[in-house]
């Protein structure tokens, strides 16, 4: 047994008190590497875009046009988005550019006017959609992709054929639309 006061037993002492040191120092060393690991992860992780998380954006949204839910549709765009359309008929063209606020309006009402014709013609939906996920460009980076689409809608004897190109990106685990350009032909059926 070591007497306390003896030198041999201060230098059990400091020994000790190293090794407790070196331990915490370890542990600091773990928490930061594992810090960073899972830092990294979640930065490289949640920004990476997929072509199937790109399908299960537009299944998300021909999911709420069918329930007449604007909210999630809303929810899908960038903060940044903007929309660009070109509506053509037989005798005019016009050129309209939506800001995620402006377009998230124009969805509201439009939704509004498809659930009071849902209840006028007792609950059937009186119109025909059908949206088609033509390809799928992943960026070099993966962070985003270009989605080529097309749409048809068929409403009380009026016919819109849609093509478009979307752009979406994945940020922090969530998939956004951040813009859209597309023609659309309106004309009768």
């Amino acid at each position: 047994m070591l007497a306390e006061g003896s030198w041999l037993y201060t230098a059990s002492i400091a020994r000790s008190k190293q090794g407790e040191d070196m331990k915490s120092l370890i542990g600091v060393v773990l928490l930061v590497v594992v810090l960073a690991a899972g830092g990294s992860f979640y930065l490289r992780g949640g920004n990476k875009i997929t072509e199937s998380q790109v399908r299960a954006l537009y299944l998300r949204a021909d999911q709420a046009l069918a329930a007449g839910d604007d909210k999630p549709l809303c929810e899908m765009l960038s903060k940044d988005y903007v929309q660009t359309t070109v509506t053509k008929t037989e005798t005019q063209q016009a050129e309209q550019r939506y800001d995620r606020e402006q377009y998230c309006a124009s969805l509201a009402q439009s939704m509004s006017q498809l659930r009071q014709f849902r209840e006028t013609f007792g609950g059937r939906m009186p119109l025909r959609y059908e949206q088609k996920v033509n390809s799928i460009s992943i960026a070099s980076d993966g962070r985003s992709a270009e989605v080529e689409v097309s749409a048809i809608v068929e409403m009380a004897g009026v016919r819109m054929v849609s093509r478009g190109r979307d752009t979406v990106e994945r940020s922090r685990w969530r998939t956004y639309m951040t813009g859209s350009r597309s023609i659309t032909h309106v004309g009768r059926m």
